[in-house]
């Protein structure tokens, strides 16, 4: 938007061109309309102007002295000179005070809309290079950077308290939404969106004492629910400790990533958490009688007693809580104990997964403790079945992987060529190769899981429906979950029900 002051002592001429200008486009907004150059300079302080039209003569102050006087005040504003004088003395006194445009009246339409099209493509231009340098400089100094000098962040200075919020997002973070709601939320006295990567944003804020007495905390927790709004997928918002000098203001921020991280605890779609509420737990106690719960299976290679103590110490961790920088310590620790003492682990590593399991990548870059700890367990898993098959020489290590896909995700639509790819075979020899090995196809093994988890379900959940069963088990169209039930057990699910209560 282009914001216009216009003086002019003639009142229908002022007039005339604040109508035809708001009129043409709400990207014009003329912010202020005055019959002197006194008038407009004593308004000056509380206005926010882009341009400044002004009439060369007028009684008191002239339009040159104006500018003379805007050039020491506000240097940023360009000015349009307005008159009926085209006298060539007019103009070289106008260049000498860098006024670059000249309006004659009666003022042509299409001249001025042209010059104000022109005026408003830089001075967009200027904003948006001037918000890059003030974002570039508030991004070098959250990274503990001591940047530059830069006039766009001449007024960061003594803003009193500040505190921080970092948004993490799942998907890229929508600064413009960000902006829009954090804007919106009431009681800021201070408020900055700075992106600080595709999926990391910080809002630095302070709070204003009048309209926000419950203080920075609390302001805190409204800008975290108001910046769900406008994004995509799952988000982790953290909060940091408020802080008065902008020295500190990268600790703020660290502290408030260490939350971030530290929400992945949290449930549904907006993670939140406060650098207050992370505890001081070890996880050393935790880490050792999981070794030591492991140590009499890993010697002969019992996969199933394995798995359950692995199981058994994520839901320990889950209970515990503990950082994400204690979590990738643990679980890089029991991958170290693994390849001690199962060496077929370690070749299983280098052929599957190139030799490293990106564990650090997996824990930081997982919104979820879920997440982590399923995606984990499922790489301990696979490279455990591995090893014994590789061992025992018995098995085939891809049919097993698959029966495990399927048996952890039958709920969800599982196609055939989704499911190659995570075993990296074509889908027509994988399908080829598992009805080799079991004397089933993929689609009926994945029918008798549905199938035996809805009968479960039937006998144990009487407060389910039957068509939330069938969604329950991957299928959600009720019609379609009776007719392959009763194709599969014999009886409609109703049926079903009534013969085992």
């Amino acid at each position: 938007m282009l914001r216009i002051m216009i003086a002019d002592d003639e009142e229908r001429i002022r007039l005339g061109l604040e109508k035809i200008i708001t009129k043409e486009s709400g990207a014009y907004r003329v912010v202020g309309s005055y019959a002197s150059a006194v008038e407009l300079l004593e308004d000056l302080p509380g206005k926010e102007a882009d341009v400044i039209i002004t009439d060369i003569q007028m009684p008191g102050m002239d339009g040159l002295e104006l500018i003379e006087r805007l050039r020491s005040l506000r240097p940023e504003v360009q000015c349009v000179i307005l008159s009926g004088y085209s006298e060539f003395e007019y103009a070289r006194r106008a260049l000498q005070f860098r006024v670059l445009e000249y309006l004659l009246k009666p003022v042509n339409k299409q001249e001025l809309f042209a010059l104000l099209g022109r005026l408003l493509g830089e001075t967009e231009k200027r904003r948006s290079e001037g918000q890059a340098r003030r974002e570039s400089w508030l991004r070098e100094k959250l990274q503990g950077r001591e940047p530059g000098h830069t006039d766009e962040a001449a007024d960061l200075a003594g803003k009193g308290d500040i505190a921080c919020l970092v948004i993490r997002g799942e998907e890229p973070v929508e600064m413009e939404a960000l902006c829009r709601w954090a804007a919106g939320v009431s009681g800021t006295a201070f408020l900055e969106t700075v992106p600080m990567s595709g999926h990391i944003a910080c809002l630095l804020f302070g709070a204003d004492p009048l309209l926000h007495p419950q203080g920075t905390a609390d302001l805190g927790r409204l800008l975290a629910m108001s910046c769900a709004a406008g994004q995509k997928g799952c988000l982790s918002i953290g909060q940091g400790p408020a802080v008065r000098e902008p020295q500190r203001w990268s600790e703020a921020y660290k502290e408030a990533l260490r939350a971030s991280h530290y929400a992945m605890y949290g449930s549904g779609r907006v993670l939140t958490a406060s650098v207050e509420e992370i505890p001081d737990v070890s996880v050393h106690g935790l880490f050792a009688k999981a070794e030591k719960e492991l140590k009499p299976h890993l010697g002969v290679l019992d996969v199933p007693a394995i798995r359950e103590v692995l199981q058994r110490f994520l839901h320990h961790l889950a209970e515990l809580k503990p950082e994400k920088k204690q979590l990738h310590e643990v679980l890089e620790g029991t991958v170290f104990l693994l390849r001690q003492e199962i060496p077929e682990f370690i070749e299983g590593t280098e052929q599957h997964y190139g030799g490293s399991l990106q564990l650090e990548k997996l824990v930081y870059e997982s919104m979820r403790f879920d997440q982590i700890g399923s995606q984990w367990l499922r790489m301990m898993s696979d490279l455990l079945e591995w090893s014994g098959e590789r061992r025992s020489g018995q098995g085939n290590r891809v049919i097993g992987q698959v029966k495990r896909i399927l048996m952890d995700d039958y709920q969800r639509d599982i196609d055939l060529p989704s499911l190659a790819a995570q075993v990296f075979l074509t889908p027509n020899y994988l399908s080829k190769l598992f009805k080799t090995e079991t004397g089933q196809t993929l689609t009926e093994f994945l029918i008798g899981i549905r199938i035996q988890k809805a009968k479960e379900l039937l006998k144990e959940h009487a407060e389910l429906k039957t068509y939330e069963i069938g969604e329950r088990v991957g299928y959600p169209d009720p019609a379609y979950f009776n007719k392959i039930f009763k194709k599969t057990v014999g009886f409609t699910p109703k049926e079903y029900r009534d013969t085992v209560r």
